[in-house]
Order: structure tokens, then sequence, then C-alpha cells
């Protein structure tokens, strides 16, 4: 009988829970599609303790985050996986130390995702995540690198975007009037000329999706990064 043979993917996940049960379920859902029959995807998680994730994102506290998650990504590899996600927007911004911990590829999310942008015509995008993420010149940076301009939401509204992440998606609630005020966000960030929308935390997408605004493009950074792993995982992408 032929082997369906299949690259161990490491995610380095447990931020949130939530966000890591969605990459479990995308990327298997996607190779399923593909391969068919009882196939799904070779994954190795490490989940993280999320209340780590919380005090370092909180109290700004990085350097620790990068040892701390440099670590883990270490173990993944050592497991056997053949490349890391990082199932997570915000401590992308420790992305260089895990690479300097690991030989394996670490698979950025911020090159997937401009990738699409790029692909679709568009340059000028609004962005919607945590706080650090619409904040911190770092993730700006990021995407202009990779030839994306974001255009960030008001103090009051990044503010309240947090809240909702961190004290309702991350718990697995789903609020209507949460969904409401994100849909109301993107609304106002074309009105100020972005071209699309991403949805730069890994929970969004379990709150709104197109369907909410479908004459505004959302960029879902969790679908993006999640078929890039089934792709590579299939070896329909092969890495360097």
């Amino acid at each position: 009988m032929k082997q369906n043979l299949l690259k161990p993917i490491g995610i380095l996940g447990g931020m949130s829970s939530a966000a890591t049960g969605e990459y479990y379920q995308l990327i298997n859902k996607k190779v399923k599609e593909k391969r068919g029959g009882h196939t799904i995807a070779e994954l190795i998680i490490y989940s993280v303790n999320f209340a780590d994730i919380e005090r370092f994102v909180r109290g700004g506290h990085w350097e620790e985050a990068s040892v701390y998650l440099a670590e883990k990504a270490k173990k993944l590899e050592d497991a056997g996986a053949s490349c890391i996600f990082l199932a997570t927007n915000t401590m992308h911004k420790v992305r260089e130390e895990i690479k300097a911990a690991i030989t394996i590829p670490f698979i950025d999310i911020f090159e997937t995702v401009s990738k699409e942008i790029k692909k679709q015509g568009k340059t000028k995008i609004g962005m919607l995540g945590t706080y650090p993420v619409m904040s911190d010149p770092f993730f700006r940076d990021a995407y202009e690198t990779c030839g994306v301009k974001l255009i960030h939401p008001t103090e009051t509204e990044k503010r309240e975007i947090d809240r909702i992440i961190f004290d309702e998606l991350t718990h697995h609630q789903f609020e209507p009037s949460s969904a409401a005020y994100y849909i109301q966000v993107i609304r106002n960030l074309s009105e100020q000329g972005a071209e699309g929308i991403i949805l730069g935390c890994t929970e969004i997408k379990m709150l709104i999706s197109q369907s909410d605004v479908p004459n505004i493009p959302l960029f879902d950074t969790t679908d993006l990064h999640c078929e890039m792993a089934a792709k590579i995982g299939m070896g329909d992408i092969e890495l360097a």
C-alpha cells in the first residue's frame, strides 16, 4: 500500500488556545480537501501557557518573551518539525530571536499575508489586532518592508479592539455587540482610504467574516498562514 507521506509541521501555539485550535482545524481541513480520504496533516504542537504570554505583552517584557519562545521553538525542532509556524501575530515581534535559535525554516506571517495583498494589487491596508500590533512601529515597519502601508484605528478604537480580544475572544466569547464594533471600525478605516483590512489577530476570524463587510476585502492572517502550512506539509511548496 502506497504511503501518503507528509512533512511534519511545527506549530508554536497556546497564544491563545482558541487560536491554536483554529490552526489545527484549518490546516487539517485544507489537507483533507486536497488529499481526500482520511488524510490529515502531520502536526507537532507546542502549546505554551497563555498567562505567561499575556504577562509579556501587557508588561512589554519582550526580551523575556524572546528567550521563552525561542526555547519552545527549539523543542519543536528537536521533536522533528520540518519548519515552524508561530500561531500568533503579536509574538512575531520576537521572530528574529526565534529564527536565531533554530536551524529549520520559520514561516513568517507578515511575508505570507503581504504576498496575498500584493497579489490582489493592493498596498494601503487597515490593521486590526492587539494593541501592540496596531501601535508598535515594529509591525508597521515589518509590513512596509514587504510593500504594504498600514492605516490604523484611533487610539480609543485600539483600546476597545484590544479589550475585546483579551477579555472575550481568548475566552471563546463572541458577542454580537463586539462584532458590530469591529465592523464599524472596518468601515471607518475604509473611509480613510484602506483598500482592505488585515485581521491581524488569530482570534478575530472567529468573530467576524467577509460576509459582514462584502465590499471591503479582509485578509485573514490565520487562514493565509494555515494555507501555507498545508501546502508545505503536502510538499506543494518546497522550502530552501
